[in-house]
């Protein structure tokens, strides 16, 4: 009952000249949040004199879902010299120039105009972040500096999560030398440190899973072309996997059978959700866009299965139909395991 009585009673201690700018649709969707003022910021319709030439960001941002990213950016770019004060303007072209153009050093400026603009536009600092890490190679360090800014500011944003996760996730490899394989000659501090690596993904991921449906920001949006639901519970199940091994390197049986089912649960509600691997394979090769396919979850589950006591039957299965979607890892294991 407090967690519904706390947001309302936020609301009347806002001062009354913020009340009359919250929409009031948004303010009742945002008491389901925790983070009430990060979502109304992240759900505020822009007011009208920050709307002009809206249709040209509108369609800056259909050409960039479609993959026609010179026309795409041509068409951010008359907007921005009409709204040169438009931080979603600015959040757009770096989403077009990082994801579509690579070019990575236009994007880290568009997002520093967009920061100059709002410096507490949380998303602006987080994918800051993910672009210095993933593209830029830049140091953790760092990484966390930026990446802590927009977490500060709107902790419970799942697009922010979900960019924390991805960061969080890859570190608990980098800090096993790549991967976690042969798990028995990794230091056992590297695997204290990369578990809880892991451990900081899961609980990213999981906020975003749990605000999805509250926080809006169709520039994120945008770079999920399978959904982020979707893409989220697959890094979820490769996440709860990664503990699996971790925690059956420490013979902590409870454990690692908790997080090998929860695991096959998570890639079980991608699968349930996804698209044809037809389209996902088309959307990859249109836009060079690396996407986890149907064939990829449904290799990741057999995976899962062959840990298990009596389930080799549900491994093939599942390695019988990554394979006929075209994976050669589950061809392959198909035939070793004599399926």
């Amino acid at each position: 009952m407090k967690r519904l009585i706390l947001p309302i009673f936020s609301l009347f201690a806002l001062p009354s000249a913020i009340q009359a700018n919250i929409d009031p649709k948004v303010a009742e969707i945002c008491m389901k949040a925790a983070d009430f003022q990060g979502c109304v910021k992240s759900m505020s319709v822009p007011k009208k004199q920050d709307s002009f030439n809206k249709s040209e960001f509108d369609d800056a941002l259909a050409l960039f879902k479609e993959g026609s990213s010179l026309r795409a950016i041509k068409s951010i770019n008359s907007y921005l010299k009409k709204n040169p004060n438009s931080k979603e303007g600015f959040i757009l072209s770096a989403t077009i120039n990082a994801y579509d153009l690579g070019k990575f050093d236009e994007a880290i400026r568009d997002i520093d105009n967009a920061i100059d603009i709002d410096k507490d536009y949380a998303y602006a600092h987080a994918l800051k972040a993910e672009i210095f890490y993933f593209d830029l190679d830049g140091s953790l360090s760092k990484t966390l500096e930026y990446l802590g800014k927009g977490m500060n500011i709107s902790p419970e944003d799942p697009f922010i999560n979900f960019i924390a996760g991805d960061i969080q996730y890859d570190n608990g490899f980098v800090i096993l030398g790549g991967d976690t394989n042969d798990l028995s000659k990794k230091p056992k501090n590297k695997k204290e440190l990369s578990l809880q690596s892991f451990e900081d993904a899961k609980k990213s991921f999981e906020k975003t899973l749990a605000n999805i449906e509250i926080y809006k920001n169709p520039s994120a949006e945008s770079t999920f072309p399978l959904g982020v639901t979707y893409t989220t519970n697959a890094l979820l199940g490769d996440t709860k996997f990664e503990f699996f091994l971790l925690y059956r390197d420490k013979k902590d049986r409870l454990m690692e059978k908790k997080y090998q089912n929860e695991a096959i649960e998570h890639y079980t509600k991608a699968i349930s959700i996804a698209p044809s691997q037809e389209e996902a394979e088309k959307i990859e090769l249109d836009r060079d866009f690396d996407l986890i396919t149907p064939a990829d979850l449904y290799r990741a589950r057999g995976n899962v299965y062959s840990w298990m006591n009596n389930k080799y039957k549900k491994a093939c299965s599942d390695w019988k139909v990554s394979k006929k979607l075209g994976d050669e890892d589950a061809r392959a294991n198909f035939r070793d395991w004599k399926c």
